[in-house]
């Protein structure tokens, strides 16, 4: 990280040196220049698809996990099993069959397909670990909830969800990583005014070389979202990913 930093404000002539370059004079003529390519276009697109994409995958995925954890549902391994399959093939496989059901739809190259195809293939991750978080929180609190009147969706998100809420906020972490860096759906569902940042870092590999000092800028400046995300609640990430690990 702190080599792509570094190359982020070098000129060309310092980036292609035989020999590491550490003293040089600092540039942002590569920062400068992804801004005149669009940058601030694809980032925003980031930005809708990558956050609308956590909340809707979380929403679903919570859900569906609790009703999982607590309820007796029909063939519910077998449902289970069928979720996990969803990741079980390479994205590629269905890149195709997406493509064609989203153009039928007159969904391509808007953000809502991208946002589906991402909450597709991440919500089998939310299912698998908050049905894991729900299982931990313990069931008394729930039946004493249910005593003094309360429904199940009152039970859900007003003890359940708050009790497994390190978790939630550990596979929100997650969810977002995974479409921020997603490249195949965003490639294929988008066109030039929805393409997200991973899309345009391709697009500086040109005939005549690779911009790697753009490259560098761009890697850079796409982070620092998720950092920040992370930051501020990375407290919560540690209690989730150590959630349930101590029994008694």
């Amino acid at each position: 990280y702190i080599w792509i930093l570094l190359a982020s404000f070098k000129e060309r002539v310092d980036l292609i040196t035989a020999e590491p370059k550490w003293v040089f004079d600092p540039t942002m003529i590569n920062f400068i220049d992804i801004f005149e390519r669009g940058f601030d276009t694809y980032l925003l697109n980031s930005l809708i698809i990558g956050f609308s994409s956590t909340a809707l995958t979380v929403l679903v995925g919570t859900m569906a996990a609790y009703g999982f954890s607590r309820f007796r549902i029909p063939a519910g391994n077998h449902l289970f099993f069928f979720i996990l399959a969803t990741r079980l093939g390479p994205p590629v496989a269905y890149a195709l069959p997406m493509y064609l059901i989203f153009n039928w739809l007159g969904l391509v190259n808007t953000h809502f397909a991208v946002i589906l195809a991402h909450s597709t293939f991440n919500l089998v991750l939310v299912v698998w670990m908050m049905r894991s978080f729900f299982d931990d929180v313990p069931r008394a609190v729930e039946e004493a909830a249910y005593l003094d009147g309360c429904g199940h969706f009152r039970v859900f998100w007003g003890i359940a969800l708050p009790m497994a809420y390190p978790g939630l906020v550990a596979v929100s972490i997650f969810v977002l990583i995974f479409s921020w860096n997603e490249l195949l759906f965003s490639l294929i569902l988008t066109g030039g005014e929805t393409r997200t940042l991973p899309v345009m870092i391709p697009s500086l590999v040109l005939h005549t070389g690779t911009l790697w000092g753009q490259v560098a800028a761009a890697s850079i400046l796409q982070s620092i979202p998720v950092l920040i995300f992370i930051f501020f609640i990375q407290k919560k990430l540690v209690q989730g990913l150590t959630f349930g690990a101590v029994k008694g």
